[in-house]
């Protein structure tokens, strides 16, 4: 329009000056015409280039909104296509197989597709409609670059789908879960495997729901114990701009009561995006925890020999690590009663107390059948319907609905002959389930308990039979004897039974009274039998025969006629009103304690069950009042201590300054105490007499 106007301009003072001029009107009005004619088609030539702009620069515009447009190659050719054509030209052919140098024709425009330095192709223009100025050529390039801008574009989104799609696939197929997080903590992608191990159906239900609501579907832990909550996971801690290390978390689905244990590792990427890795560890976890659950209920199987407050201890262990009730049950007669029963509530403790008081359990109901028949019980859902088949009595069943019981697995206690009793896992207000994996480990722990159970029935059937043994191989009390006080010590080796290999006795003769002391090889019930021939034998023939000599030949005899090498050694001491004959049938010789002073005394002789024409001599003695006559076994002075045996010299220093039997053999009982360490290692018996000075 600016060109029009300035024709217009020089027209009117033209027409002014040939006015001012005197040039006839006729010349003036033509003139004048011609002014007009000149600006209308200046007026015409600047509105047709005005619309060529406008058409340029609808193409470029265009062109660069498909550039921007995620499309494939050929959607580009096809959308710039018709953005070319009819209006601008006829045909648009776009070859991405060669490159042609630019060129020019009145009806046809040849340019090369060129984008950051790279050949892609030509663009070739007709136009039928019209005639292409030579400048067309320069915006014919122009636009070039922009399609092959968008060309480019699209091969960059297609090779990113097809890295997409590979990425997709590859996190896809992961045995692990994985989810991505965006800059706001909410989740934009997920693996399969992230929707199972979370319950979801799909990924795109877990990725639309809130991260607290997700988290809030678990109740979930550390690896300490400690609640977990949704700032403390890891991807959280990321987006604070921190460095976390792996997270081990516990959790259990708060409908199904499923626990898992899960590793949660989360990596920042750029674009304020974290992507987590979860780590199903469940079965390790599980595997660990097991061997931990059975190491620690083995020790304390180990730490008492009493079955019912060991199998009371095995209840806690288990409440609330594998259950929320366990019940521990032994048939007694014609119920199954329960010896161990622990709950975390004080209160439902005692509720269940009265429910078991008023409704035992029958040995004979089908599901005490099946376990003492060594069967397992599972049931993860206990419904209403299943209470009433199982507890037909609706009184008994609304007590037992009061437990809020949800699920529980009874194993059998098995001993080595079978099924000694149960172990009920029950789950109430915790809602959890149980598992194969958990109904396996309480059937090893039922196996354990049944054996230390065993064990511990046979440890206290064998202390009585070793508390009756000894009660019969020792003298129920040492007799009285006119002129002398007695007074005795016996210490069997080891904790488990009451029987020794040593023993003593003290009876009467048709001339005085005979005091031994004896030692036979062994301990425990295996020496019981030796030692009760030993003692009695010696009794027997002493009594009858009156001669210490004698009894120690009888016994020697008996014991030689025995197949197997079954020595014994004995120390006699027989006093009569005029002498004390003191006989060592290979013993230590007794002690004598004379004005404060020990020393032994005895003739020293083989041993019992060695040789059939052993023999043996007394040293005989004159008791004075105030002496003090010790006899005792070598378990005395072979006691361990820290680094040497107890001793001769121990047991003289002990002995020295005794003026009379119990003291002298507080003494001893004193000085090993205080000596020894560690268990007893052999059976110890002690046995003094004194002659008193004066008699109370």
């Amino acid at each position: 329009m600016r060109n029009s106007s300035v024709v217009a301009a020089l027209g009117v003072a033209l027409v002014a000056a040939l006015t001012l001029a005197g040039v006839p009107r006729v010349v003036d009005a033509l003139v004048a015409l011609a002014v007009i004619a000149g600006v209308l088609a200046a007026a015409a030539h600047e509105r047709r280039a005005l619309e060529g702009d406008r058409e340029r620069f609808a193409l470029i515009r265009g062109a660069a909104l498909i550039a921007d447009t995620e499309l494939t190659v050929d959607e580009v050719v096809e959308r710039m296509t018709e953005l070319l054509t009819p209006g601008y030209a006829s045909t648009c052919e776009i070859d991405l197989e060669t490159t042609e140098a630019p060129a020019y024709r009145a009806h046809a425009l040849t340019v090369p597709l060129r984008s950051r330095g790279r050949d892609l192709g030509t663009m070739r223009l007709t136009a039928a409609h019209r005639t292409y100025s030579r400048d067309e050529l320069e915006f014919a390039q122009l636009l070039a670059g922009r399609v092959a801008l968008a060309l480019e574009n699209a091969g960059l989104f297609a090779r990113l789908e097809r890295v997409e799609t590979r990425l997709t696939a590859a996190l896809d197929s992961l045995a692990d879960a994985v989810t991505i997080q965006g800059p706001d903590g909410r989740l934009i992608y997920a693996n399969p495997t992230a929707a199972t191990s979370l319950g979801f159906a799909t990924p795109q239900a877990l990725i639309d729901t809130p991260p607290q609501a997700i988290v809030d579907a678990f109740e979930s832990f550390t690896e300490a114990g400690a609640p977990l909550q949704l700032e403390h996971l890891p991807g959280r801690a990321i987006l604070r701009g921190e460095t976390p290390e792996p997270l081990v978390v516990r959790g259990v689905r708060r409908d199904t009561g499923e626990e898992r244990w899960r590793v949660i590792k989360a990596s920042p990427v750029p674009g304020g995006f974290v992507v987590n890795v979860i780590e199903d560890i469940t079965d390790v976890k599980r595997a660990e925890h097991t061997q931990r659950f059975l190491a620690q209920a083995g020790a304390l199987m180990a730490s008492s020999l009493d079955y019912e407050q060991t199998l009371n201890r095995i209840a806690r262990l288990a409440v609330p690590r594998l259950a929320d009730w366990c019940n521990v049950t032994m048939p007694r007669g014609d119920h199954l009663q329960s010896v161990a029963l622990v709950h975390v509530d004080p209160a439902m403790l005692e509720l269940a107390h009265r429910y078991q008081e008023r409704y035992p359990t029958p040995a004979d109901a089908p599901g005490a059948v099946q376990l003492m028949a060594g069967k397992s019980l599972r049931v993860n859902d206990i419904t209403d319907e299943l209470l009433a088949a199982i507890v037909p009595d609706p009184e008994q069943r609304a007590a037992a609905d009061r437990l809020g019981l949800r699920a529980f697995m009874a194993v059998p206690m098995m001993g080595a002959g079978g099924p000694i009793g149960s172990i009920t896992f029950a789950s109430a207000e915790s809602g959890r389930s149980f598992s194969e994996d958990d109904l396996r480990l309480a059937e090893e722990l039922g196996r354990r308990a049944g054996i230390a159970v065993e064990n511990a029935l046979l440890y206290r059937e064998r202390s009585e039979i070793a508390a009756t043994l000894q009660r019969g191989l020792l003298p129920d009390a040492l007799p009285p004897i006119p002129g002398l006080r007695l007074s005795s010590l016996y210490r069997p080796a080891g904790a488990e039974n009451l029987v020794g290999g040593d023993f003593y006795d003290a009876f009467p003769t048709d001339v005085g009274w005979m005091l031994l002391v004896g030692d036979v090889t062994g301990r425990g019930a295996a020496a019981a039998a030796e030692t009760g021939q030993a003692r009695h034998t010696l009794r027997t023939a002493g009594r009858l025969l009156s001669d210490p000599a004698a009894a120690l030949e009888q016994l020697n005899q008996t014991l030689v006629d025995r197949r197997e090498l079954t020595p014994c050694t004995v120390a006699v001491v027989h006093v009569t009103a005029q002498t004390t004959d003191v006989f060592c049938a290979g013993h230590p010789r007794p002690l004598l304690i004379r004005a404060g002073e020990p020393r032994a005394v005895g003739c020293f002789g083989p041993m019992l069950g060695a040789w059939s024409d052993s023999r043996w001599q007394p040293e005989s003695l004159v008791l004075e009042p105030g002496d003090v006559l010790v006899l005792y076994t070598d378990g005395v002075t072979d006691a361990e201590g820290e680094d040497e045996r107890f001793g001769d010299e121990r047991l003289l220093e002990a002995l020295r300054g005794a003026t009379d039997a119990a003291g002298a053999v507080a003494a001893i009982d004193r000085a090993l105490s205080a000596f020894q360490v560690g268990p007893q290692a052999d059976d110890t018996a002690v046995l003094a007499l004194d002659r008193p000075v004066s008699l109370a």
